[in-house]
């Protein structure tokens, strides 16, 4: 397993990429400490590209999320 961290809007993002023992690359997203639900269940075959994916998940809730509040 390993993790990334980074910052968007003041929202702190930490992903967990987990690597299963049928292939591929799964991950979980947590904003401020609040899990993230993923509508992606299968794995990704490449790291790079599930990363982008979860990266591009949690940018779109905090903009979703942002978006209501202003």
């Amino acid at each position: 397993m390993s993790e990334e961290e980074f910052e968007y809007k003041g929202q702190q993002v930490k992903i967990q990429m987990v690597q299963p023992l049928t292939g591929g690359w799964l991950w979980q997203t947590d904003v401020n400490g609040t899990r993230l639900t993923s509508e992606r269940r299968a794995p990704i075959k490449y790291r790079q590209d599930a990363l982008q994916y979860a990266v591009l998940e949690a940018k779109e809730s905090i903009d979703t999320k942002n978006c209501g509040t202003t």
